[in-house]
């Protein structure tokens, strides 16, 4: 009997996965952030815990931002795949979370890791590698 299209679909799509709060993660009660300003979404900072480095910035809708705060690893929208994606999902390096911070108008969120393995899906620590030189100074 032949597939239809969307059970073929369904097969090469990947499972998604349950998460549990892994240990050392930082599981909180989210509150109430502003999705409406940029269409649902708000940005997000990832910054290590101890070094403060920037390691990357990405987007989160509301049900992201929910499973995040619940189970302590960082999870976004990604855009590129219209769908909530946990960092490491692909790849088994979960981003744990340390510390979650909100601005002040609760639009955007600061998230701290202490994570040891690189952060960008190119290999590199952070997502911030390119760096543009400046003119000399004399």
């Amino acid at each position: 009997m032949a597939e239809t299209k969307e059970a073929t679909a369904r097969k090469r799509e990947p499972a998604r996965k349950t998460f549990r709060p892994p240990k050392h993660s930082h599981v909180v009660e989210p509150v109430r952030l502003d999705f409406d300003k940029m269409g649902g979404l708000v940005p997000f900072v990832l910054q290590h815990a101890y070094s403060r480095e920037v390691l990357m910035v990405g987007f989160m809708n509301a049900e992201a931002w929910t499973t995040t705060c619940t189970t302590g690893i960082l999870t976004l929208y990604r855009r590129t795949l219209g769908r909530v994606w946990a960092m490491g999902e692909d790849d088994g390096n979960f981003v744990r979370i340390s510390r979650v911070k909100v601005d002040c108008d609760d639009d955007t969120v600061v998230f701290e890791t202490a994570a040891d393995f690189p952060i960008c899906g190119q290999g590199y620590w952070s997502c911030f590698f390119k760096e543009i030189p400046g003119p000399a100074h004399h």
